[in-house]
């Protein structure tokens, strides 16, 4: 086995350009992240300060370019360079999307489910518990259903981009991420026919 962390970052893309081997493409990748993940999380900070949410997303979307564009990695000089293009694509998509979506909200429509924290309504202790609930609920469900569902709802992946990873057919994400959806759908059914006991 290779020691890929002695590995320079031009070496590491070209072997995930070359190797065939899912065991090896797996590890390549990893290495590339555990290199990358927190320069490119930092740099993001200097422009978006305060979303430590969208900025995960933004990275995550970097690493899901290198898994999709892995065979034509060995033409890449710089590697950093490379990265640092795509992080600012990626930003500048994601700044445009979530502007896009910011559109005001009239609290007396009935379609508005969400109360926010500072509303004189919200309710702390039922929030939180229905958080727990959730995440009690998710985490006794199948490994794989678990994590297709994590990683498309909490990391934002796409089911392409979860497929590739998990290197899974796109439909089986679907399945798992469904499946999972429609239990909570039936818990909180449940929940409001009882009284969010």
């Amino acid at each position: 086995m290779d020691p890929y962390d002695t590995y320079t970052d031009k070496q590491l893309f070209e072997s995930l350009a070359k190797t065939r081997k899912q065991r090896e493409m797996d590890r390549l990748l990893k290495e590339i992240i555990r290199r990358y993940e927190k320069p490119l999380a930092t740099k993001l900070r200097l422009t978006i300060p305060y979303d430590e949410d969208l900025i995960g997303l933004i990275v995550n979307d970097v690493f899901i370019d290198v898994w999709r564009k892995r065979r034509k990695l060995a033409s890449v000089e710089s590697p950093r360079a490379w990265l640092l293009k795509v992080l600012s694509f990626k930003m500048s998509d994601a700044i445009q999307k979530v502007k896009g979506r910011e559109e005001y909200v009239d609290f007396t429509t009935s379609d508005y489910l969400e109360i926010p924290e500072n509303h004189p309504d919200f309710d702390e202790e039922r929030y939180e518990g229905m958080v727990q609930k959730i995440q009690r609920a998710v985490a006794n469900m199948p490994v794989q259903r678990r994590v297709a569902f994590t990683m498309r709802v909490f990391d934002g992946l796409s089911i392409a981009g979860i497929a590739r990873l998990r290197n899974l057919n796109e439909q089986t994400v679907k399945n798992h991420v469904g499946l999972v959806r429609q239990q909570l759908r039936k818990m909180f059914r449940k929940g409001r026919k009882e009284g969010y006991k």
